[in-house]
């Protein structure tokens, strides 16, 4: 894999991860939403601690079987997808910047307004994500 610049080192923070649904969806389905969040934490602690496993479904959706390139990406992807996913509110401002000329509510969007982190603060206060490490 040939990196053409890495954006953390340069610090540029972007939001490129993460599950989205719209305020109503969340409002009717907070169960359901709760189980998909656990889902995806649960997931990120098979990917930090199973690499052979992770490997394996880059194999199956990469459509590569180059061990460098396997080790590469799983190595990216362990830098980029955190233990505790919440979003980089920095993130979101370089995307508004950057969609800004194409969308004018973006000059004055707020991210706060659009994250709802409370179904993964749930998760952290429990002390569920830490014991996934334990």
């Amino acid at each position: 894999m040939k990196i053409l610049l890495n954006m953390a080192e340069m610090n540029i923070f972007y939001q490129g991860t993460g599950l989205v649904a719209t305020q109503r969806y969340i409002a009717k389905n907070r169960d359901l939403v709760r189980r998909i969040v656990k889902s995806y934490v649960d997931a990120i602690h098979i990917v930090r601690i199973n690499p052979e496993t992770t490997k394996r479904a880059f194999v199956k959706y990469r459509k590569s079987k180059d061990e460098t390139q396997l080790e590469e990406a799983y190595q990216t992807l362990r830098e980029i997808v955190k233990i505790k996913p919440y979003p980089n509110l920095e993130g979101f401002k370089t995307i508004f910047k950057d969609v800004s000329d194409r969308i004018a509510g973006a000059k004055t969007a707020n991210a706060r307004e659009f994250v709802d982190t409370s179904f993964l603060e749930e998760l952290d206060k429990s002390g569920y994500i830490d014991g996934l490490y334990r």
